[in-house]
Formats: C-alpha cells, sequence, structure tokens
C-alpha cells in the first residue's frame, strides 16, 4: 500500500484515467481524441468500472455523456485519486530541487486583483519555481471547483462557511465606504448608511454577498440609495470613485493598492448589517496538500492577519465599537 501511494500520475487506474477524461470532455470521442486512442478503448473502460461497480455512471444523450448521481461519487473519489498521485510526484521533483510546480487558485475579485497578485509576487521571490493559475470567480463556481480538485486553492466571502471542503482559514471582513480625498464626506471617521444620504454610490450587481448586505441593511433602515451605477467590475466602481465623486462599498483589502497610493480613501461602516461577510481559504475535503501549496496557504493567511494588525485599522475597528 506505501508503495501505492507514490505511484505517478501516469500509473493511475487506467480505467479511472478515461473516465475522468470522458467527464472533463463530455463526449468518448473528445476523450479518445485527448487520450490518442481509440473511443472503443474509452467505451470499454467506462464498461468496465459501471461492471464493477453495478450501475450506471453516464446517463447517454445526444448532446453528450452526462454523469449520474454514482457517476458523481466516482469522479470525487477519482479526482482526489489523481491529485494525490500528482502531489507525490511534485514531492518526489522537490527531494531533487528540479521542475515547477504549478498552483491552482480560484478567487473572487476581490481577492483576485490586488491580495493574491501581491502575495503570488512575494512568494515567487522565494521560491521562483512555482507557477500559478489565478481564475476569477463567484463564490458557489470557487466552491465546486475545490470540492470537486479542479482548484487547490479557492478564496472566496461567504455568508456561511462553504459546504464540503476544508476551510483553512476564516476571517469577518468588515465592510468599509470608499471615495475620493476630495469628497465631502472624506474628513468623517466613521459612516452609517443613513449618512451617505442622495450621494450617489457605485454598487456592485446583484448575486455578490456585498450587494446581498448592502440591500439587507437599507431595508432595515428603510433608506434608498442613490445608486448611480451598478457593474461587476471592481476597478470600474474604483475610476467611478475617481473620477465622478461616487461612494463604493468593499473589502478592505479589496482596495489596498488605491487606498496606499491616495487615490482613494477608506471609512468604516457603523451599521451592523453589514459586518456579516466571511472571508474564507478552502482546500479540497480529505486530501493531503502538496507542500508548496500549504507554504503559500500559510503566507497568504500571515499576509492577511499582517494588514489587518495595522494600528490605523485596529482603531477604525475601535471607532465602530467592533
Amino acid at each position: 500500500m506505501e508503495r501505492a501511494a507514490i505511484l505517478p500520475a501516469a500509473m493511475l487506474n487506467t480505467a479511472l484515467r478515461y473516465f475522468l477524461e470522458v467527464v472533463d470532455s463530455g463526449s468518448l470521442t473528445v476523450a479518445a481524441q485527448k487520450l490518442h486512442v481509440a473511443p472503443s478503448a474509452v467505451s470499454r473502460m467506462v464498461r468496465k468500472l459501471e461492471e464493477e461497480h453495478q450501475t450506471l455512471l453516464f446517463d447517454r444523450h445526444a448532446r453528450g455523456m452526462v454523469l449520474t448521481e454514482a457517476g458523481q461519487l466516482l469522479k470525487a473519489y477519482a479526482r482526489r485519486a489523481s491529485l494525490e498521485a500528482e502531489r507525490a510526484r511534485a514531492e518526489i521533483r522537490d527531494l531533487n530541487h528540479v521542475g515547477q510546480k504549478l498552483i491552482r487558485i480560484s478567487a473572487n475579485q476581490a481577492f483576485g486583483r490586488e491580495l493574491l497578485p501581491r502575495v503570488i509576487g512575494e512568494f515567487r521571490a522565494l521560491e521562483p519555481s512555482l507557477r500559478f493559475d489565478l481564475n476569477i470567480l463567484q463564490s458557489s463556481e470557487i466552491n465546486r471547483r475545490v470540492r470537486e480538485g479542479e482548484d487547490d486553492i479557492g478564496m472566496s466571502y461567504n455568508l456561511s462557511p462553504p459546504q464540503g471542503v476544508h476551510v483553512q482559514y476564516a476571517r469577518r471582513m468588515p465592510v468599509i465606504a470608499v471615495m475620493a480625498p476630495d469628497h465631502p464626506l472624506a474628513g468623517r471617521k466613521t459612516l452609517s448608511m443613513r449618512d451617505i444620504g442622495d450621494h450617489p454610490v457605485a454598487l456592485m450587481g446583484p448575486g455578490s454577498t456585498i450587494r446581498f448586505i448592502i440591500d439587507l441593511c437599507c431595508m432595515h433602515e428603510k433608506i434608498e440609495l442613490n445608486v448611480a451605477m451598478t457593474c461587476n467590475n471592481q476597478g470600474a466602481i474604483e475610476n467611478s470613485c475617481r473620477r465622478w465623486g461616487a461612494i463604493s462599498f468593499s473589502g478592505d483589502l479589496t482596495v489596498m493598492s488605491s487606498t496606499e497610493r491616495g487615490e482613494l480613501i477608506k471609512i468604516p461602516m457603523s451599521n451592523t448589517e453589514l459586518h456579516q461577510r466571511n472571508m474564507h481559504i478552502q482546500t479540497m475535503a480529505g486530501r493531503q496538500l502538496p507542500s508548496s501549496v500549504t507554504r503559500f496557504v500559510e503566507a497568504l493567511g500571515a499576509h492577511i492577519d499582517a494588514a489587518y494588525a495595522d494600528p490605523a485599522w485596529m482603531a477604525a475597528r475601535l471607532d465602530t465599537g467592533r
């Protein structure tokens, strides 16, 4: 058993490898092309698995192969086995100090624009052989990709802990108001939603966690904001604050570069309803992580802890009574 645990990915059970390729391709023909084998060979391996498990793994449709519930279970197992083989191969390469390693990350836009590129750059300065694949996605898709083993690390805002994964790090992330330094409200130490009044605001679109809690707060306070722009791009929202005086709402880490350069300022919000979001760093449940992924997760958590240990931020939290 110990010897099998360190077999390279190429030695993963052939039927499982073919099965995963059909899952990813959605087609026997496309899977066969990618595997450089005949479609009949792929079909034979799928039938072998179905006979072994005495159940159908796919529903066959004209549009392709769709996993059954049993197929979904086998997919999770096969993906985990494939990742374990990949981890073992990477660890063996580490022993010889050769080869590059790829860390796959999916994250909300809030973390993918500023925080992750910064930490990736600092990490690669120490370990230049590492490569990163970063995808910017919605929280539900991040959770799915990590849960199913498509990405090594997921980083997202959530109102409740993500399910079916291992949460490596969690932190409550208060909402701040963001505006240009010359905005009429820029001198305030804290703001409430009622203080913002008729000032134009730029909001993320429906479906984001921050939009949900802003709408919830406004409903609770019976406030109607002057929504001048709705957009799903954080960069465009920040430009609206810089260019024409909009107020936006975000987490502190989302706008750290713009506030560090003095292009925007951040003011803590006093409304209790606005402080329900948590940030989670998640990995696949039951998977032993490659050492490089573990080191990166630790570096990411340390970077966030250091940012929130900043005296100016701590003072702002005290001002809001949180």
